[in-house]
């Protein structure tokens, strides 16, 4: 008789047993389910190896390179943005086609319905017609307005010498120009003959 009491408790035990087994299972998946519902960490479209050249006028004007672009589109997302997580080079063209500028970042994200693009970690710019180079931790470039900003740090190295912007700085997207806020730095100068 106990024999038989043990045998109808095992019974009845092991599917209650794995019954329960298949309910944690089933919560894990569940949440591991609930987790990939955020739309806003799931790319559409994921591509390595990226080269994307920009055209006006039939003039080509950027080429961007990166190792990786994950495009998160406006129905998916609340921000609809195109990232570069392992960094990107975007390489600026004048007219002739001739290299004026290049862009290097670490990190870069590119906000489609504002068409604001912005670089991060060890973000460096090289204009190659002002032998001038930007140096920040994060950068700005409105396209439509083709001008590049940051409110961080900035140093700027050119031939003359360096300068720090302690407030940022603004430029237009070619580095042809620009503007430093609370700015030091060393320059070299020319001393001028003392006439007699």
């Amino acid at each position: 008789m106990k024999n038989r009491r043990v045998a109808t408790l095992t019974r009845r035990a092991i599917p209650l047993m794995i019954g329960m087994a298949l309910l944690v299972s089933c919560q894990k998946d569940i949440q591991r389910i609930e987790s990939l519902e955020n739309i806003d960490t799931i790319p559409a479209i994921r591509a390595l190896g990226v080269e994307t050249i920009y055209s006006d006028s039939a003039f080509v004007r950027l080429r961007l390179s990166a190792p990786e672009m994950k495009e998160f589109p406006e129905a998916d997302s609340l921000d609809p943005k195109i990232e570069f997580p392992l960094g990107l080079t975007a390489t600026f063209f004048n007219k002739a086609i001739q290299i004026e500028s290049t862009l290097q970042a670490e990190y870069a994200i590119y906000h489609t319905k504002t068409k604001v693009f912005e670089a991060r970690n060890n973000v460096i710019v090289k204009n190659f017609t002002e032998d001038q180079e930007l140096r920040t931790d994060q950068l700005w470039w409105e396209e439509e307005k083709e001008r590049i900003w940051s409110d961080m740090p900035v140093t700027i190295i050119t031939e003359d010498g360096t300068t720090t912007g302690d407030g940022g700085f603004e430029a237009d997207q070619s580095f042809s120009w620009y503007r430093i806020r609370r700015n030091r730095g060393q320059m070299k100068v020319k001393e001028q003959p003392e006439t007699p």
